[in-house]
């Protein structure tokens, strides 16, 4: 599994063999979903370090990678027991997603993934607070509850 995830960001790697890495990790996913729960950690990690390669410029396949890694992390029902440091970063890498990700299927994984997490409250108010402007603060207190 770790050289599946590996694979994704392997710059020297040909475009097939990420395609394969991706497809097999896909099918993993969907089909076995328990087995990632181990790689949680793994996972988090190269979500981070993606977030900060996001940009429009990226391939297609880089882009269909990041998204279904998100999508599979989003179907865990287990909460996400993560060291405090890599869970800040992943937290970050997240919101990054949520509110600038290259695609809409991105967004909406991460904020699945964010409304999932034990501060979701404080991490729902971190995208309000940028979706929607101070002026509009009575409509954010009841979004927040």
């Amino acid at each position: 599994m770790e050289n599946l995830i590996a694979a994704l960001s392997e710059k020297d790697l040909s475009d097939s063999s990420k395609r394969v890495a991706h497809i097999l990790l896909k099918h993993l996913a969907a089909t076995h979903s328990t087995i990632l729960k181990d790689f949680v950690p793994v996972l988090a990690e190269w979500i981070v370090s993606q977030s900060k390669q996001a940009s429009p410029d990226r391939s297609r396949e880089d882009r269909e990678a990041v998204e279904d890694v998100l999508k599979s992390l989003s179907r865990l029902e287990e909460e996400f027991d993560l060291p405090s440091k890599l869970n800040k970063e992943f937290v970050e890498a997240l919101k990054i997603f949520a509110l600038e990700g290259e695609s809409e299927r991105q967004g909406r994984s991460a904020t699945t993934i964010l409304l999932k997490l034990p501060r979701r409250n404080a991490y729902a108010e971190d995208l309000v607070e940028v979706l929607i402007p101070c002026s509009s603060y009575p409509l954010f207190v009841w979004f927040t509850g």
